[in-house]
Parts: structure tokens; sequence; C-alpha cells
């Protein structure tokens, strides 16, 4: 957590909730899944535009 810059607060109640999820190994399950998720999608909108800016110089 030392790049997240909230609030104090904000870090107590992220803190609570990975603690939480934490304790329940489906949710750890759905949290991984959503994020592997996410890093494919991005990689593909980055291969998109990388290929995009390629194409273009040809």
């Amino acid at each position: 957590m030392a790049n997240y810059s909230g609030e104090p607060q904000e870090r107590a109640e992220l803190a609570k909730l990975a603690a939480q999820i934490l304790q329940e190994p489906l949710r750890i399950r759905l949290l991984s899944n959503r994020v592997h998720q996410l890093l494919l999608d991005d990689l593909k909108r980055q291969k998109e535009r990388a290929g995009r800016n390629y194409e273009g110089r040809l």
C-alpha cells in the first residue's frame, strides 16, 4: 500500500475490506478473476493501439 495516496480513513477501510476478502476463498477467486480479465482487456487495447501505430508508418 506504499503507492496508495488516499486519506488515512480510506486506507483503513481498504485494509478492512482486504482482510475480509482474504478470509473468504471464493471472494479471493472472484477478485483474482476480475483483475485477470481487466489485465487481459488492457493488453488487448495496448496491442490494438500499437498495431494501428505500426500500420500507419508503412
